[in-house]
């Protein structure tokens, strides 16, 4: 019962960390939300349409709290549903070859590391139209806090597996059920 719910009190309690204990500790350019990377990972391990109604919660917590309806919202439910669109594979195990299981770290690096970094350049064009001002500092920033989310993303993937999905032991696949009729 606790495992339906799971998902969204990880959202919870990463937003509690974005608004309350993080700009006590760091507020600085490269401080990125927890809160994204929790999607991240939702859409990774549950799919797409969980990707997109908790990144929506999530990104409608962010707005109301910083005051800008709308826009982290939009960039959480895209990066949300696109990283379940593309890397959600329902099959998957994690006891995989070692030389497969890295080709799909790569790949998981290179797509949220994409994600995240488009959905920032968008902001960025936002902002342009808002101040006019556009320096090369902002790619840089963009690259290194994609870097960041990419980084906890990929260090928070198996203890969020096991939050979210259970550990390998509970989970029965198709190939080990044993089939009692034909």
């Amino acid at each position: 019962m606790l495992r339906r719910f799971a998902p969204a009190l990880l959202i919870l309690a990463t937003f509690i960390l974005d608004t309350t204990v993080l700009p006590i500790v760091y507020g600085g350019v490269y401080a990125v939300p927890l809160t994204v990377v929790a999607v991240l990972l939702i859409g990774m391990l549950m799919g797409r349409m969980r990707g997109l109604l908790y990144g929506t919660i999530g990104g409608l917590l962010i707005d109301i709290t910083s005051g800008t309806l709308g826009l982290m919202t939009f960039f959480f439910m895209a990066v949300g549903f696109m990283i379940g669109l593309i890397l959600y594979n329902p099959g998957e195990h994690l006891r995989t070859g070692r030389r497969l299981a890295r080709r799909k770290r790569f790949q998981r690096a290179i797509w949220v590391f994409v994600l995240y970094a488009t959905g920032e350049a968008v902001l960025l064009v936002i902002q342009y139209f808002n101040t006019a001002e556009l320096h090369w500092m902002y790619f840089m920033n963009i690259a290194l806090r994609a870097l960041i989310v990419t980084a906890l993303t990929l260090l928070l993937r198996p203890l969020a597996y096991h939050i979210l999905l259970g550990s390998e032991r509970t989970r029965v696949s198709a190939r080990d059920r044993e089939v009692k009729s034909f």
